[in-house]
Formats: C-alpha cells, structure tokens, sequence
C-alpha cells in the first residue's frame, strides 16, 4: 500500500530544508521523469511519498505465475491482471486524495501509475511480439508533464525508425488494444524522429506536445535522438515568435469561455485563470528559458520566491479542484457548475463565516487563484520584454517624456516607470500610474505591473487618504473616456483593493445563485462601463430613455461613484443597500465629494433596488403605486439619477437580463412619476390615459361603427384601458368580437414579440375560479414560463386573460410546432382531460438537482398599502415547474380573485405578485384571515422542498 508523510507535523523538519531538499523529499521514490514535483514548491501539508502506488514487480510476478515455458501469458490473463491491479492503484488514490485534499500528489501519483502499468504492458507486448526493442513509448500533453486527473486522457507517441514495418504495426496494435479494453482513453501517434520535427515545424501544437514529451518505455536512445533534434530546433528559432502565439492561443481560448475569470460557474481547465494558464506559462518558460523546474525559473530571476510559491499554491488548489470535479461527475468535467460548488466546498473545509456561505468562500478562494494566475502571466511577459529586447505586445513607434509625466514615460503605448524611480518611495504613483493611463488611452507596461505587484504592501492608510490619491482616483472612475479598461486593470493588480478596501471585501465574492453571472467586483466595473456606454450614446437603442435623460443629470460625479459603490457592503451579513449607503457616507468625502453629492451617493445606494421592484411587481396602473414611488424618489434629478442607475445595474448582471419587456415597463413607471414630480394627480393621470386609450382604439378600428365600439368599450372596466398598449386593445377588440360569434367557449391566441422577447398568450373564455390556476398549470406542464400576466373581468361574466410567456432559453416562442402543443395542453387543461399533477411532477423530476436543492428562503408579504382597492400578495422563494399553478390553485381554493400577477424570476428564485380581491370585492383586512393565506402559501414551499430532497 502506499505510504503517506505529513511534512507538516514537524515544524522543525520543514523549516531546516533547502527549497531543493524539500522537494527531494516530497518526491522520495518518484522517477525523475515524473514532471509534477519539480514545478510544485514545498508546501505546509505536503504528502511525500515513499513506495509507487502501483507495484510493477507484483504485476509481472502474477503474470510469471500464469505463463507455461516459453508460452506468452493468455491475453484474457493478462488483461483481467492489469485491470485488478489498475483498479486498485486507482482506489487507493481516491482514498488517499479525500484523506489529503491534494491534487498536487494526486495527478503526479496518476501519471506514476500510467507510467507503471505501461512498462509492465510494454514488457508483455515484447513477450508477444516482436519489433518492441526497435520502438520508444514517449508520453505526450498532461500526461508527458506528469499530470493526470481522475479521467484525463493518456497522450502517448509511439516513437519508430525511419521505415516502419508490420512488425512494428502488430507491436503497436497490440498494446492499443489492451489499453482500450482497460476502459482508458488513449490519444496516440506513430512517428519518426524526422516527421515529428517536420510536424513542429508545421504545427505549434505538435511542437509543445514535444516539449513537455517523457520517455516511458522503449528504446532509450531513439527518446534521446529525438530530445536533442527538438532542442535544436528550439535553439534556431526566436523565443518571442513561439511566445507571442502561445498568448495569442490564450486569448482565443479566453473569448471562447466569456474572456472574464469571475463567472460563476468556471471552467476550471480552459477558462481565464485556469490550469491551461499556467500550461502556457509552463511552455513559455520551457521553450523560452530552457527552464525545467520552478526552481530553474526562481533562479534565473524570472520569479521571486513568493512569486514561485503563489504560483505553486495556485497550481494546487487548481488541481485539488479539478480532481473533485471529475470525481463528482464520475467522467472529465471541467466546468464548476453550482452543484458542483454546493459538493466541494465542505470537501475542502469551507463553512458559512462571517455572512458569507462556505460555498461563497471557496468561490472566492477560486477566483483569487485565477487572479494569482494573471499576475503571474505578467511577470513572465515583463521578464520576456527585458531578457529579450522586445515587444510581446504590437509595437507602436512612439514615445512621449515630458515633465508633467515624470517619473512616468508612454512608450509603444504603454505606460512605464522609469528604472531610476519606486513606487515606495511614492506610493500616490500607484494611483497616478492607472492616471496617466487612462487619460492618454495607453495600457501599462508589463515590467512596470511587475512592480506595482511587488509595491503594493507600501499602499497605507496614509496614501489613501492623500489628496492627490484620492482627486487622481475620482478622475479616472469619472473620466469621459470609458474607466472600466483601467478600473479593471486597477483591480487585477491588486492596487484598487488596497486603495479601497471597501472594494477589497467584494473582490473575488461570488454570488452564490442562478441570476448573477459574475463575482460582485467584476459586476460591478461592468456597470460602470455600460453606464459609459449609455452616457455617451452606445446603448441608444437598448436604453433610450436612459440615455435621453442622461445629459440632463446634473449629479454625474454622484452617480459613477453610487455605480462603484452601490453593491459594496455584499457579504457583511445584513440589507446591503442599508449597509452601503452607511458606507458612502464615510467613503465619499474621502474621494473629495461635497455634502450635497454625498447625501445623494448614499441615497441612490440605499434605494437602487426600488425602481425595479416597483416596476417589475408591481400594477403601474394602480395611482396608489405611482404615488408612493414619487413619494420616495421626490425630485426630478434623483428619478433620472436612479432610472440610469437601475438599467446600468440591471445590464451589468449577466447576458439576457435585460430586454424589451424591463425596459418597456422601466419607460412606463419613469413617464409616469415624472408626471407626478411636475404637479400631475396620479389619479387624473390614470383616467386620462383610459380616455385617450378608448379614444386611440376606436380610431384604429376603422371598419367599427361608434355603437359597436361602444358596446365593447362598456363591457371593458376602467383599468384594462391603462393596463394594455393601443395595438394591443384593437386586437384583443377583434378577438372579442371573434369570441362572441363563436359557437366554442374558448378562444386562444398567440402573438409572439421577439423584440420584447416574450410571447403574448390572449384567452378568453367564461369566468371560473380556478381557471388562472389551470392555464398556469398548462403552461408550464407544455415546458413554457408565464413571466406576467393581467386578468381583465369583463361585465358579462367573459374574461380576457393575457399572460406573457418564455421559453426555457428566457426568449419569445415562435416555432409553430411549439405553440401548437401549448394550445393542445390548454385546452386539454381547460377541459378538465389533462392530469396536470402528473403533468408537473415529471417537469419538476426534470429539473437539475442543483437547481431543486439550492437555498433559497420562502416568504409571504401581505399589504393593503399598495393599492387602495386591492390586497397585494409578494410571494418569494424558489421557482419550480408548476409553481406559479400550485399558488393561484391555493388562492382560489382561500376565495380570492386575482386582477393582476407579475412573475419576476431571478435565476433560482422567484418572486410572484398578485393585487387580490375577497370574494365580495374588498381588500382582505382580518388579520386571522390574513395569516392564514401567509401560512398556505408558505405550505405551497414547504411540499416542494420536501420533494426536492
């Protein structure tokens, strides 16, 4: 069995070793062509190892005992052999990585195995075919670094002579399919020594395979022909040539994986910060230094040691991670996904602390690895630019030095401190660094963000409340030229969070749900660019109130730096809106703000949810709503403020939040208030409008007479003439019509709005208490979403129910065929022929685990303050398919009648809101009565979760 030492249960042993012997004694019995050890510094906790995790001598022991004379061992023995000792190694390092949580030893010891059994396999083959001797096995990609996850692939070559002969072809096919057999993926290649450098020179990807290639088996000098015809050819060519296409590799790769490494939901692999990072700083350093070892990178002044130990802790946890990954998919999963999250976080020892979750932190503790990553990748590249005179990045033939620049200097666009000068003895040139280059449109040079990382412990409490730091900041974050760029290489380096430390809290923090897609720092900065972008006209045509009031605002520093600062106080436990506007209020006048802009700072923090909540809960047709909201917001300037605030925030949150159905009802509330705040009676306003709506309508339905739209109109209450567009009145005037000659009781209409991205679903049909409930139901049983609805009661007992469906893609529905199926469920529901427990039941069976499993707290808000003619019903917890049908069954079961719903989902979570009526039509004043709907609708929760377990 495999032994384990713990380096860190002897304080006094670790601290004695040389970086050399540590590592010496991490690898103990490990082959030297085992790559993993010599690019992983000593570390506290280490495991060293003493005895190979498979015993090659036990295998060919078991196979002796099964051969007779000169006869090779059967293949079905050999075979069921190497299959009972492979399982077991594999066993045995599952074992000892959940008892050690180190991917580091895990994918080193794998690749050890490979390594064993593949000799052991190469031994036999030789035993039963002939041509071995003349052949070198050459491990290849991960495996030829040495690194090998739980499903990784095994990349081999099968190293030959100039001519290759049939001989060798039995040998080779042999071996492949015995290892195919043994279940392992194999990714293999026949090559000379003359065609694998004729492939390098026309692939670079072959070349890098080359690079990191290990002899396993075979012969020996064939391996060594080969390594030296490839450090040739490394000789001959410019490092930076192979450089710049490795970058230019990763940046591809980083587009293809959303070019940002605060998402959610990371691919741990291929994504930005992840292991193939590191991958390519290894081949750099291998091709461009002849470095074999972190040790060799340390010493030839590449890294420092702190820099090589981060380097070797961001190695790890990757691996660590990306082990449990695979283990937890039982197949090779590369991408954290939420469930994922909820599992591996307690493997590693991350619990709830301080008003974060224990899968919050180690979100965190992820992010701030791939950030590590960063940094490291540009040191290499300054280290590049100084070792090799020249440019990794497009060389522009400019330089600019005056005076108003010193100590600083633009060359090939690119900001950089001059040799002679330091940060430390000025830290206010940290900030003025990120200045400069904001104000000429330069990047920074990657030798000078080398050594802005290593300055940045002299960024104190004294800089940052220096003047100039502080003038030189809001200059940036308020600059007419977009900040994001600059504010996001601010954070990268480090410097932003220790010139905010507000901001350093929520750096890295993730937001553990389904409707963020990224961490809250890189939210944030992408909020500020889009507020750029509607500032100077870019997002016209997604926001174009937003950006029609913009110029008017006369609060503009207020409002970059409420954009800032509007999401800092996540993750302390308590209303982050609350705890911000607290925070503004000490944060602001250090960044040189007035009383009056600082007063306004911390209200649009406190208040930068309300617009939304307003206007995607509730009735914007109810004057008791418009009234309230101007009420609170009380000036012209703060609903400007708070309207380009709320669509910033809204946008920044992740792709396909936004659409034209928020910014319609974003318009309607900001037009509405608007009016309210010059002098308008919202009352009056509703009425108005009504007026003017009856009188568009009849003027669009041309072939109508006046009594015919009279009688239609009369039939129509007060609110539908608010509560729907013109266009929308004439066709719902049509289909009424159509409804009336018909012999069915039943009509059902769709109008699909991709602009909108929602599809208009119109019924009408005789009232029932439970049909809202039925058509729920329906809806979601044919795999639809309602994301809204409004019910209009017409006088002659019809009613004219209107919902706003999506797809599960959060898009319109317009495929014929779906739509058809859809009607056939609603009218198979409204029949009453459809079974739609059953129906629900196997949607919600459908429904990925993670999603039924995250926590989401359930809660039931009853006010008569909202509406003076209606009882408004919030309902929050987490959606479901069915939910919305299970809630309005239960509230036509307690005898209530619903005129409005709104459907707000926030990934997992929804939020449902409904103006009720008793069956007397009176708002629900008893308290009793009150508690009772709260305690069944909370029931309605409370059976999902019992079926989700």
């Amino acid at each position: 069995m495999t032994k384990i030492i713990d380096l860190a249960s002897s304080k006094s042993q670790s601290a004695k070793l040389s970086p050399s012997a540590s590592l010496a004694a991490m690898s103990a019995n490990m082959p030297d062509s085992i790559a993993w050890h010599r690019w992983l510094l000593p570390l506290q906790g280490a495991m060293a190892v003493n005895q190979p995790p498979l015993d090659r001598q036990a295998i060919e022991a078991e196979l002796e005992s099964y051969a007779t004379g000169k006869t090779p061992v059967d293949r079905t023995k050999l075979l069921s052999c190497l299959r009972t000792h492979l399982d077991q190694a594999k066993a045995s390092l599952r074992e000892l990585f959940y008892h050690s949580n180190d991917g580091a030893v895990y994918v080193g010891m794998h690749a050890w195995v490979i390594d064993i059994l593949l000799q052991s396999l190469y031994a036999q083959t030789q035993k039963q075919c002939a041509g071995g001797d003349e052949l070198a096995l050459i491990a290849v990609g991960g495996y030829g670094r040495g690194e090998m996850a739980p499903f990784s692939d095994i990349d081999i070559m099968f190293l030959m002579p100039k001519k290759a002969t049939e001989t060798h072809t039995k040998f080779i096919e042999f071996m492949l399919y015995i290892l195919w057999d043994l279940g392992l993926k194999i990714g293999h290649s026949t090559r000379s020594i003359v065609e694998s450098i004729d492939a390098a020179n026309d692939d670079q990807t072959v070349l890098t395979s080359l690079l990191e290639m290990r002899h396993v088996a075979g012969d020996d000098s064939m391996w060594g022909k080969l390594n030296r015809a490839v450090q040739r050819k490394i000789t001959k060519q410019k490092p930076l040539a192979y450089v710049e296409e490795k970058l230019g590799e990763r940046d591809l790769r980083h587009k293809r994986f959303g070019d940002t490494r605060y998402v959610v939901e990371p691919n741990v692999k291929d994504g930005k910060g992840g292991l193939r990072d590191l991958h390519s700083l290894f081949w750099i350093a291998k091709y461009a230094y002849r470095a074999n070892s972190i040790i060799d990178i340390v010493k030839k002044g590449v890294l420092r040691d702190g820099e090589a130990r981060k380097f070797a802790l961001a190695q790890r946890f990757l691996w660590t991670v990306r082990c449990h990954l695979h283990f937890h998919a039982d197949r090779p999963e590369e991408r954290l996904d939420f469930e994922a999250q909820m599992i591996i976080a307690p493997r590693l020892g991350f619990a709830d602390r301080s008003g974060l979750r224990g899968v919050e932190r180690f979100m965190k503790r992820y992010y701030l690895a791939a950030r590590n990553v960063g940094n490291l990748t540009r040191i290499f590249c300054a280290a590049m630019e100084t070792d090799f005179r020249k440019s990794l990045i497009n060389w522009r033939p400019d330089f600019l030095r005056t005076h108003e620049l010193d100590p600083f200097h633009i060359e090939s666009g690119r900001v950089r401190l001059v040799d002679e000068a330091w940060f430390r003895d000025a830290p206010v040139r940290l900030i003025e660094l990120f200045a400069i280059a904001q104000k000429h449109d330069a990047d920074v040079h990657p030798s000078t963000l080398q050594r802005v990382t290593r300055a940045l412990s002299a960024l104190d409490s004294k800089t940052r409340d220096d003047a100039q730091a502080n003038q030189l900041f809001l200059d940036i974050l308020t600059s007419r030229k977009n900040p994001e760029r600059v504010l996001r290489l601010m954070n990268e380096s480090g410097v932003f969070g220790r010139f905010l430390p507000d901001f350093g809290r929520i750096v890295a923090m993730m937001q553990f749900d389904m409707y963020h897609s990224y961490t809250v720092d890189e939210h944030t900065l992408k909020a500020i660019g889009i507020l750029h972008g509607i500032e100077t006209g870019a997002l016209r045509q997604a926001a174009p109130v937003a950006t029609e009031v913009m110029p008017e605002i006369g609060s503009r520093r207020a409002l970059y730096v409420a954009m800032l600062l509007h999401d800092i106080a996540k993750g302390r436990g308590g209303d982050h809106s609350v705890l911000g506007a607290e925070v503004a209020v000490a944060v602001c006048p250090r960044l040189g703000l007035s009383h009056e802009e600082t007063e306004t700072v911390s209200w649009l923090i406190l208040h930068h949810l309300l617009m939304s909540k307003i206007a995607f809960r509730y009735d914007l047709n109810d004057p008791q709503t418009i009234e309230d909201f101007a009420s609170i917001v009380q000036s012209p300037e703060r609903l400007k403020l708070l309207l380009v605030l709320t669509v910033a925030d809204i946008r920044a949150v992740g792709p396909n939040i936004w659409n034209g159905w928020k910014a319609a009802l974003m318009r309607d509330l900001y037009y509405r208030c608007d009016a309210v705040l010059r002098g308008a009676d919202p009352a009056v306003i509703a009425l108005g409008n009504a007026e003017e709506a009856r009188q568009e309508a009849a003027a669009k339905l041309t072939d109508w007479d006046a009594a015919r739209f009279a009688a239609h109109a009369a039939n129509m209450p007060l609110t539908y003439w608010t509560g729907f567009d013109s266009e929308s009145q004439v066709r719902h005037a049509r289909l009424c019509d159509e409804f009336a000659n018909q012999d069915a009781l039943l009509l059902i209409d769709f109008k699909p709005d991709p602009v909108r991205r929602i599809t208009e679903l119109t019924i009408l049909t005789i009232d029932d208490p439970g049909l809202f409930a039925r058509i729920a139901g329906a809806v979601a049983a044919a795999g639809a979403n309602i994301v809204g609805a409004r019910i209009t009661t017409c006088h002659d007992g019809t009613v004219l129910d209107v919902f706003f469906l999506q797809d599960m893609k959060n898009q319109a529905i317009e495929d014929e065929d779906e739509l058809a199926r859809i009607r056939a469920t609603l009218e198979r529901s409204l029949t009453g022929s459809l079974k739609l427990e059953k129906a629900l039941l196997a949607r919600w069976q459908q429904t990925p685990l993670r999603v039924r499993q995250m926590p989401v707290p359930s809660r039931v808000l009853l006010s008569n303050k909202i509406s003076n003619t209606h009882s408004v019903i919030e309902v929050n917890g987490r959606d479901f398919p069915g939910l919305l049908h299970k809630i309005t069954l239960c509230l036509a079961g307690l005898g209530l009648q619903i005129q409005t719903a709104t459907v707000s989902t926030y990934g997992e979570r929804v939020v449902d809101v409904f103006y009720v009526k008793d069956i007397f039509g009176l708002q629900i004043q008893s308290e009793t009565r009150q508690q009772t709907i709260r305690n069944q609708l909370l029931a309605v929760f409370d059976d999902a979760d019992e079926e989700a377990v």
